[in-house]
């Protein structure tokens, strides 16, 4: 059986959206780019709305870096719905691709490296288990092409 260990699963959602970035920059197919935007869609929905809600109330200390996170996760879906909307003959479209390649490598180093260490030493196992149970379930409904993002979110409502 799978695990639910939610820093488990976003690990391997980074190891694929890695494995994307690093076939596209080999042979700038933009098949791959295609890909590349599906599962950057769904990754930044079930962490959006599964962990960084959740972990923000168990976890307040590291509520700073969430807001940066989130704040990452918006520049991150404009440029995906603007590369969306592109043609691959475009001329900005491998310049486009390559900055939101690296603008998503280095959040989710930062992720890896600080954030997930930090979350894994203040968030017990079974409330990880819990939150990755609800991600998968968000993943079932994730939107699957990137559209332009309200600046309004689900999270909003509740920090209000």
């Amino acid at each position: 059986m799978p695990t639910t260990d939610a820093i488990v699963m976003l690990r391997e959602g980074h190891k694929e959206i890695r494995r994307l970035i690093r076939s596209y920059r080999a042979d700038r197919d933009p098949g791959v780019v295609a890909k590349f935007l599906r599962a950057l869609t769904v990754y930044t929905y079930i962490e959006r709305e599964g962990m960084y809600p959740r972990v923000s109330v168990l976890a307040p200390e590291t509520e700073l870096a969430i807001v940066f996170f989130r704040e990452e996760h918006h520049i991150a879906e404009v440029l995906a719905a603007e590369l969306q909307d592109m043609r691959p003959d475009e001329i900005a479209f491998d310049a486009k691709a390559r900055l939101l390649m690296d603008i998503v490598e280095r959040h989710m180093d930062a992720e890896d490296h600080m954030w997930f260490p930090q979350v894994r030493a203040s968030v017990g196992r079974k409330e990880l288990r819990e939150i990755g149970a609800w991600m998968t379930k968000l993943a079932e409904r994730a939107p699957q092409r990137p559209h332009r993002p309200d600046r309004q979110t689900a999270w909003d409502t509740v920090a209000a």
